[in-house]
């Protein structure tokens, strides 16, 4: 790979992958989108013609074979990530995926085992680690402003009358813990690290998918968490960690703030810290840094922590009864 330039395949022409090819555009003149790959033809030359992209394939095998692309962004379904990451690991490609990055902790697992053996850089695409507000407000809480973190809450609940259908179908990874829980759970993750013991309930429709979900996460040194995720109510959608000395919280859709709010006994005070674009940029910029510095792990988007989150899914999945097709019998080890 030249060190000029990263050219990258884009798997998948939903909106997700539209939003991230859009913000690349932001980045130097370093980053090129020089492949797509969808299901349809048509689709993949679309999205080629939107973006002026050179090559356009109708399977991702081809892209993967074509010889033109240095790093590839997953923005297909969930169940389909695991086997197109870990093909493109074991051709040598370096992978940004999109979270969950697998259905399984053990997924994960198998695909850092992979990128390690085949030495190319894997990455979940968790974006609100990237993000520099979010990035802020943890170097913020790193400096004792507010003293121990002892509490957190977070949610991400939001309702439509009409949802993606892919929200709501078992098979696809549906339900409100996967798009949703994700968030608050890596913002506690980030906050507190792995903890000790956790308690989920569930509110699940007839189909088994997860509608509504509740969280309760202890600590060792004594800390807590109340995580919430859903796709019933319309919640407040904010995150906030609490000390003996005050509190710092991202406002309403937290996983990507444009500020936040710190509140010691000097009073209130908004913190705002400049961004731009939609924000996928930031995760982009982040691991083409680290394919150009060799490395096999982004460090904003540690391995560590994309299977410790997904091991706290399994966990939360099999204490509320949501399984997906292919699921181990041995759920969340």
């Amino acid at each position: 790979m030249g060190v000029d330039r990263v050219r990258w395949g884009i798997v998948a022409t939903g909106n997700i992958s539209t939003s991230f090819t859009r913000d690349l555009k932001l980045l130097p003149d370093d980053a090129v989108v020089t492949a797509v790959a969808s299901r349809s033809q048509a689709n993949a030359d679309r999205f080629a013609a939107e973006f002026g992209i050179g090559h356009a394939y109708d399977d991702y095998r081809r892209l993967l074979d074509s010889g033109e692309v240095d790093v590839i962004y997953i923005g297909t379904p969930h169940p389909q990530h695991y086997a197109v990451a870990r093909a493109a690991l074991q051709a040598g490609i370096a992978v940004l995926c999109e979270k969950p990055v697998t259905l399984t902790a053990k997924q994960a697992r198998d695909l850092v085992a992979v990128a390690a053996e085949h030495r190319t850089l894997f990455a979940e695409a968790m974006w609100m680690r990237t993000n520099p507000v979010v990035q802020a407000f943890f170097t913020d809480l790193a400096s004792g402003v507010i003293g121990e973190p002892r509490q957190v809450v977070a949610d991400f609940a939001f309702h439509k009358p009409t949802l993606p259908a892919r929200l709501l179908d078992p098979a696809l990874g549906g339900g409100s813990l996967m798009d949703g829980g994700i968030y608050p759970m890596t913002f506690t993750y980030m906050a507190l690290g792995r903890p000790t013991e956790v308690k989920a309930v569930g509110a699940l429709n007839e189909d088994g998918v997860d509608l509504n979900v509740a969280m309760a996460w202890r600590y060792d040194s004594g800390a807590v968490a109340a995580l919430t995720c859903g796709l019933r109510s319309q919640n407040p959608w904010t995150a906030a960690v609490s000390g003996s000395e005050g509190s710092l919280l991202l406002p309403h859709r937290f996983h990507h703030p444009e500020y936040y709010v710190r509140r010691t006994a000097a009073g209130e005070e908004r913190i705002d810290v400049p961004t731009h674009g939609l924000g996928y940029h930031y995760e982009a910029g982040d691991v083409m840094r680290a394919l150009r510095d060799g490395l096999l792990e982004v460090p904003t988007l540690p391995h560590a922590g994309t299977i410790d989150v997904l091991e706290l899914l399994d966990e939360t999945r099999r204490q509320i009864g949501v399984r997906y097709p292919g699921d181990d019998e041995d759920l969340g080890g």
